[in-house]
């Protein structure tokens, strides 16, 4: 057996929840710190939906029992496999033709809420809020990290959990660490609608009752429909949908003039095209009432990854902190599922005595690093297809779904670059 081992995880988003859970699983001691001021900060900050599928195989590495038997209840409609079993498969539409341009398999596909994903996961965790990391110190057998109040730990073990503008990666590698913008601004917020609103965009046959995705090339914008959360079933004026429009454009002064634009600016700026649209994203759009809150932000990649220093075995990344990449095939939540389950295997190893931290670490960083950046591009190249209808089948979400990639997808996308 080693000797004592404790685990500082930063960031309490998913993966460090995760990894969290699996350390107490495993009866591994750990602290987990959270920049945000409180965990009520933390329930009221933005919400969203993300894509769970080939990821959902790592979570027993993570997750107690006790947890894993309340999964559905993360996910933006839970009540719809057992109304309905099984989703239909998941289509790609030109937004103005209506053309099916691909249908994805959905088996073992979740649509699932961020904050109550984050909700299920934090349950029997003690988490430090208020602890913005500034920088950390490492030795042949400790680590001790500072944080922006002024105190200080120290441990074991360091994880960066900490997001796609990770701090400890900053400190890790410096300006390296840097993310490139990509020409995509996002216009992605929640709303309500009328209960004969709610159940037309939900219920109509023609539609997807979760996620409807629609490429519109007039206008080069990747648009979503997705029911958010089913709060009610019986109430559908309070479901809430997440509405995202993912708009290609390539003018820096257009990023410049979003960024000061209010809330009815940018509803009116993209009410103005809904015409352009065919339901349920035109009608989606048309119905967003006044005062609803859009938050924008820009597309950003690690496009030139650099390995870090694990400091003999002592400090690494996980999860968007390790890999930061755009979010057009879904692949970010997957991986970082991935990371959490791989990392805890590997402190496992490091605890049992059956490798030293510099052999288990080294080979987790190597595996993550590589995997990392070969999804980090996969993902580039499905940003571009998946904002113009001519160039989609030629794209990585067509030829290679949500799977992970095999060797022949990697010689596809190198193609594309």
């Amino acid at each position: 057996m080693s000797p004592d081992i404790k685990l500082l995880v930063i960031g309490a988003g998913t993966t460090g929840l995760l990894i969290a859970q699996g350390l107490k699983k495993a009866g591994i001691p750990f602290e987990i710190f959270e920049r945000e001021i409180s965990a009520n900060a933390t329930n009221r900050d933005r919400n969203w939906s993300m894509a769970l599928h080939w990821g959902s195989q790592h979570l027993n590495s993570c997750l107690p029992d006790e947890i894993l038997t309340k999964i559905r209840s993360i996910e933006c409609d839970p009540y719809y496999q057992d109304e309905h079993g099984v989703m239909p498969p998941v289509s790609f539409k030109n937004a103005q033709s209506g053309e099916v341009l691909l249908d994805l398999p959905s088996d073992g596909m979740r649509r699932v809420n961020r904050r109550k994903m984050r909700s299920l996961f934090s349950e029997g965790l003690h988490i430090q809020y208020n602890k913005r990391l500034t920088s950390f110190t490492a030795s042949d057998t400790t680590v001790m990290v500072t944080f922006e109040d002024g105190t200080s730990t120290s441990g074991t073990h360091l994880v960066g959990a900490d997001g796609a503008k990770s701090l400890l990666r900053t400190n890790l590698i410096g300006d390296r660490a840097a993310l490139t913008l990509l020409p995509y601004t996002f216009y992605n917020f929640k709303t309500n609608f009328t209960a004969e609103q709610a159940r037309y965009l939900k219920d109509t046959s023609a539609f997807h009752p979760i996620m409807n995705f629609g490429i519109n090339q007039e206008l080069r914008t990747l648009a979503m429909v997705t029911i958010l959360d089913v709060a009610n079933r019986d109430k559908p004026e309070t479901w809430t949908f997440q509405l995202s429009w993912s708009v290609f454009e390539k003018d820096p002064e257009y990023r410049a003039r979003v960024t000061t634009m209010s809330n009815e600016e940018k509803l009116n700026f993209l009410q103005s095209n809904a015409e352009l649209w065919m339901d349920p994203w035109k009608s989606a759009l048309k119905w967003v009432l006044k005062g609803t809150e859009i938050p924008v932000d820009f597309c950003m990649l690690w496009k030139e990854p650099v390995q870090w220093n694990n400091h003999q075995g002592r400090v690494t990344l996980a999860g968007d902190a390790a890999h930061p990449m755009p979010p057009h095939r879904g692949q970010g939540l997957n991986n970082a599922i991935q990371d959490a389950a791989n990392y805890i295997e590997a402190i496992k190893k490091i605890r049992n005595g059956t490798s030293s931290a510099v052999e288990a670490i080294s080979a987790y960083d190597n595996e993550v690093f590589e995997r990392g950046k070969k999804e980090i591009n996969i993902s580039a190249a499905s940003a571009v297809a998946t904002h113009d209808v001519e160039s989609f089948k030629q794209g990585p979400l067509y030829k290679m779904g949500i799977q992970q990639p095999k060797a022949v997808d990697e010689v596809a996308v190198a193609a594309l670059a």
